[in-house]
């Protein structure tokens, strides 16, 4: 089996890295056992707690267990610090996790930007619209970069963002190539998909506390 160790450090995904090197690491985390690894063989990601070959002499604690505490109480002790992203980071990062505030924030100046640029280039003429069309590719790269750190919220794969935001168009052309029958039933298709995803990233709060992706972004804290 491969020696080659990933683990979760806040929003950041580090590794390979050794099993003496992982040991090293996870010495420095004040509750080692809630730490997320993953390596060749795992069929997902792990806390460290719950991988015996990791600990020598006593087992840790499980993750997240101290001292009884009640509600709030408990679930503010299970989490990370979650570090703010910076304005580079929170538009085009795909790392990390972000809430549903943010993405609507994001989401809705980007499309703002979108508008106003679209109606400069139409006044300026030629050398507007290469420069919206810039503007519009790095706007494209900012709405998957939400789309994935949304998702990884929700602890799921940024991988489903080519499913979001790929497949209805790609049914849509489909649906458009075959005939008028196929565009109605593709067409209901790709609707239904994006009706998901307008729940999914836009509607659904993300994971209460940290998972696999990163510390929560709420400090825990759900209304």
């Amino acid at each position: 089996m491969s020696d080659d160790w990933y683990y979760a450090d806040r929003s950041e995904r580090i590794g390979p890295v050794s099993t003496e090197a992982l040991k090293a690491a996870l010495a420095k985390f004040q509750n080692a056992a809630s730490v997320y690894v993953w390596r060749a063989g795992f069929t997902d990601w792990k806390r460290a707690g719950e991988v015996a070959e990791l600990w020598t002499g006593a087992p840790p604690p499980p993750p997240f267990v101290q001292a009884p505490m009640a509600g709030a109480a408990y679930a503010q002790s299970a989490v990370t610090a979650y570090v703010q992203p910076n304005i580079l980071q929170l538009w085009f990062s795909f790392m990390g996790r972000i809430n549903r505030a943010k993405f609507w924030l994001v989401g809705l100046i980007n499309f703002a930007i979108i508008l106003v640029g679209a109606g400069a280039a139409y006044a300026i003429g030629t050398i507007g619209w290469v420069i919206f069309g810039l503007f519009y590719l790095a706007l494209l790269v900012s709405g998957v970069a939400i789309t994935v750190k949304r998702l990884h919220d929700r602890d799921k794969s940024g991988w489903w963002a080519l499913v979001f935001i790929l497949v209805p168009g790609v049914l849509s052309g489909i649906g458009a190539a075959v005939g008028q029958a196929a565009s109605a039933v593709t067409g209901l298709i790709g609707l239904g998909i994006s009706i998901w995803a307008f729940v999914e990233l836009g509607c659904l709060a993300g994971t209460q506390g940290d998972n696999r992706f990163g510390a929560d972004p709420l400090g825990g804290q759900r209304t």
